[in-house]
């Protein structure tokens, strides 16, 4: 049968089809993509609290009383601590939140006996230990509350938001507890036979590492590191440290264990694999050891011996880096993301992650605590919050 011939009336309406069905092609991709953006957009935005950031920043900066020093006398400064740009100081009656140009941002009565916080980007925690109770809040909401069936030992928030719990139990010594960031518990663990001191959780691996205290039979005193993965509620492995008890366990960047002893520091792999080893031969006056960073540093009181304070800086893979010595007797110190301010004597001395000595500042009044800023060293003097100035 032969093909028949179109005039040029059907092929123009042919081609005017195809361009149309085109069009609509085109405006129905461009569609899906522009959805496509909105919804990461808002996934983003959501995600990472954009909005919670700029209320942040504008209420920081609105106007209002502001100003250095504030007055802090007739109240007992526990601790201090940084979440997001703004300073936080814990007394043993209130939380506040304070701007870096000293607006007030946040005032809260906590009504803890044994206040403790933990701080991680915009979120912290507050927990009562040896009390039940914690409270894991931002600047301007709380996000979640509990009241613990046993007693709070110990707690650490990651910068994802996953929260671990360490409390007392009814059949063992002690039970760990895991919530990730919307707060449902999704792990949980005891040991028999040890007790646990401490823990820390990454989200990224999903792995939550747990340090427990026990003793051997020779009466040596032996921190075991065990580490599980929350996919399954299965241990990936253990490492036991014998004669070392344990001070500090956080995570690096890339998920590894950062374990700081009275007699040696750490790095394990989520095997429990020793990555990096440093020791040492007297207790340390403080570490930092920031969760999400890599590295560490120890501090060391020598001033009887020596007049100066050392700080020891450990690489990403724990071995020594740098040494530096302060002059003075050490009173306190803190880490931030770049920097490692140590405080003797009047006298701050500021470093940054190589251990190089960026910054010298002086104190009027001799400091109880130092809290670095995004920007500026503060202090907290026996009555005032104030800034130390170069």
């Amino acid at each position: 049968m032969a093909k028949k011939e179109q005039n040029e009336f059907e092929i123009a309406r042919k081609k005017r089809r195809k361009k149309f069905a085109a069009q609509r092609k085109r405006k129905f991709i461009g569609a899906v993509i522009i959805l496509t953006v909105l919804c990461v957009g808002i996934h983003f935005f959501i995600k990472e609290d954009i909005a919670g950031i700029i209320g942040d920043r504008i209420a920081s900066s609105s106007s209002g009383t502001a100003g250095l020093p504030v007055d802090m006398s007739g109240t007992t400064v526990l601790e201090t601590f940084t979440v997001g740009e703004h300073i936080g100081i814990m007394t043993d009656a209130v939380y506040y939140l304070y701007a870096e140009n000293g607006k007030q941002l946040l005032s809260q009565q906590h009504g803890f006996a044994n206040p403790i916080v933990e701080a991680a980007g915009r979120r912290f925690l507050i927990y009562d230990q040896g009390g039940n109770k914690l409270v894991v809040r931002m600047r301007d909401k709380i996000l979640f509350e509990k009241e613990f069936e046993y007693k709070i030992i110990s707690a650490d928030i990651s910068e994802e938001g996953w929260l671990s719990v360490v409390t007392s139990a009814q059949r063992y010594a002690s039970k760990l507890h895991v919530f990730d960031e919307d707060y449902s518990e999704i792990f949980s663990w005891s040991s028999s036979d040890e007790y646990v001191v401490a823990a820390a959780s990454h989200k990224g691996s999903k792995t939550v590492a747990a340090a427990a205290l026990s003793a051997n039979e020779s009466g040596e005193i032996v921190t075991t590191v065990h580490l599980f993965t929350t996919e399954a509620a299965l241990e990936l492995g253990k490492k036991e440290f014998k004669g070392s008890a344990v001070l500090n366990i956080e995570f690096d960047t890339k998920g590894d264990v950062k374990l700081i002893c009275d007699n040696l520091a750490s790095l394990l792999d989520r095997e429990g694999h020793i990555l990096g080893r440093y020791e040492y031969d007297s207790v340390p006056a403080a570490s930092i050891n920031l969760t999400g960073k890599d590295g560490a540093v120890i501090i060391f009181d020598r001033f009887t011996e020596a007049r100066t304070a050392e700080a020891v800086f450990l690489g990403k893979d724990f071995s020594e880096a740098k040494k530096a010595s302060v002059s003075g007797k050490y009173i306190c110190c803190d880490g931030s993301e770049n920097n490692t301010a140590i405080y003797c004597s009047g006298v701050a001395n500021v470093f940054d992650n190589s251990g190089e000595k960026t910054a010298v500042l002086s104190s009027e009044q001799d400091a109880i605590l130092v809290e670095l800023g995004k920007e500026s060293l503060f202090a907290i003097t026996r009555d005032q919050f104030c800034k130390i100035e170069e």
